[in-house]
């Protein structure tokens, strides 16, 4: 997750968004690859145009009527105006009704398009779909033969440009932790284990483990609805009617919040002062919303569905989120080098920095945001260590064993919905289960607050864990911190032939 002032909305989060209504394909005709090629080359121009009458003209003409105009011309919009011009660079494949083409942004990123198509009577595209160029090109060659972990965070580091880059891992048991870079872009001060990253989105599988947490203490149920967690709230009638699990699950129909504009941010702060009055400020603004889509029926990415979920812990609970947090997680795991946004800061950290695409500069993430988005990770700093063993707790339940949760409850918070249709990606509780071509399904969160980014991934037959940060932003992908998990797991979990 972002923790942005402005509207700008990172790639990465749109792809995590980007999931669109598609209906019942029929297999093209041979002959059908031109029509295909023409309708994806008109979509990447229309992108290119930023003009929203442009992309009304194409959607009207190339598109299968399975969902609103308006809809489908807002969401792609805020694709174009956030990463055109797309160039495409590479098809990858082409099957029945299905294309794979990678296109590369204004900043380089390469990003897989997936478009699917209706071929009679003639091509129509039923929908796109966004995935990291990764899933579909795998690994880069240069970290292939990495001898140890720090070699493979210098290598890393170097690659990504990274002031400072931060790898642990834990396989079978025994754990290990590494630290590359300085502290800040130019300077002299070099990292070290156990210091703190922000973790960003890694934030969300944290408020998934409060709520799961809870759920075994009593104090919520799974199908409990945000009406019955919250009795006080005024709240749209469609809202009412959400559950805890659709919430965690991102299938509640909660409005995404990608990205706000500073004004928007003071409007819902308010006269509030502490954080948990900023949250509440914010969940009333969010519950008085009709939902974008029937809750149950679609995923969407929505860091304001999980600054709900944080309320709603609030109110099992009787504190805030930040305490819950230290209560419920970091305490019982023995988490010494994790901090929320009401802590003070280790002075011995690595700094943020935001990257334009031309150079790194540092900076720091703070202010209100980090309140409203406290269960979205908002504000949340951990070492990679800390992040290793929190996902390490997890382990022991995917493997079946009780431990700082029950088995059936980690196994439920991991039990995956697919993300959109042909897409092997399944989104749990909190928790993204990512199926590459080399290696074993691994469970796993991202995370980015604009200044740092960071990863956790979860390899349940292999035994392993593997978490990594860096200290700066941009939207590349893979992430630096994906790219040690690529690598690690490639070695370490291998896909059974």
């Amino acid at each position: 997750m972002r923790m942005c002032s402005t509207a700008k909305i990172p790639i990465a989060s749109l792809i995590a968004a980007a999931v669109t209504v598609m209906g019942q394909a029929s297999s093209p005709q041979t002959g059908a690859h031109d029509g295909v090629a023409r309708v994806i080359s008109g979509l990447v121009a229309a992108l290119n145009s930023k003009s929203e009458s442009v992309m009304t003209q194409f959607v009207n003409s190339n598109l299968v009527s399975n969902a609103p105009v308006e809809q489908r011309v807002k969401r792609w919009m805020g694709l174009a105006e956030n990463g055109a011009p797309f160039k495409i660079v590479r098809e990858l494949e082409w099957s029945n009704d299905q294309s794979t083409s990678i296109l590369v942004d204004r900043l380089g990123n390469r990003i897989a398009l997936i478009s699917h198509f209706e071929a009679q009577p003639r091509v129509k595209l039923l929908g796109i779909q966004l995935a990291p160029a990764y899933t579909r090109e795998g690994l880069a060659p240069e970290l292939a033969n990495w001898t140890n972990l720090a070699n493979l965070s210098a290598k890393i580091a170097k690659k990504s440009q990274a002031p400072a880059m931060g790898i642990a891992m834990i396989r079978r048991g025994v754990p290990s932790e590494v630290a590359t870079g300085v502290t800040k872009v130019g300077g002299k001060i070099h990292v070290l284990p156990g210091q703190v990253w922000s973790i960003g989105s890694i934030g969300k599988p944290l408020c998934a483990t409060v709520i799961g947490r809870l759920i075994e203490l009593g104090r919520l149920r799974w199908n409990e609805t945000l009406k019955e967690a919250l009795p006080s709230v005024a709240m749209n009638s469609d809202c009412a009617q959400i559950t805890l699990e659709q919430l965690m699950h991102h299938r509640g129909g909660i409005r995404p919040d990608l990205g706000f504009k500073e004004a928007e941010v003071r409007a819902i702060v308010g006269e509030a002062k502490s954080p948990s009055q900023i949250r509440a400020n914010y969940g009333r603004d969010i519950l008085k919303q009709k939902p974008v889509v029937p809750p149950g029926s679609q995923f969407i990415y929505s860091n304001a569905g999980y600054a709900v979920l944080s309320l709603v812990a609030e109110k099992a609970y009787g504190k805030s989120y930040e305490q819950i947090l230290k209560d419920l997680v970091f305490k019982p795991l023995g988490l010494d080098h994790s901090f929320t946004g009401t802590d003070k800061l280790p002075t011995a950290r690595p700094s943020g920095h935001t990257d334009d695409g031309y150079k790194l500069t540092p900076q720091d993430a703070t202010g209100p945001m980090e309140f409203m988005f406290a269960g979205a990770g908002g504000g949340i700093y951990m070492s990679v260590g800390d992040l290793a063993r929190f996902g390490q707790a997890h382990l022991i339940g995917l493997n079946g064993k009780d431990g700082f949760m029950k088995a059936a409850t980690v196994l439920r918070l991991h039990s995956g919905e697919a993300e959109g249709q042909r897409l092997p990606r399944k989104y749990a509780c909190g928790w993204g289960i990512e199926t590459l071509p080399n290696m074993e399904p691994f469970h796993g969160h991202n995370g980015s607050n604009g200044t740092m980014r960071a990863e956790l991934a979860i390899f349940p037959s292999a035994g392993l864990v593997v978490a990594a940060a860096v200290n700066r932003g941009g939207e590349a992908e893979p992430s630096p911190a994906m790219e040690a998990v690529l690598a690690i797991g490639a070695r370490y979990a291998p896909r059974s032939k």
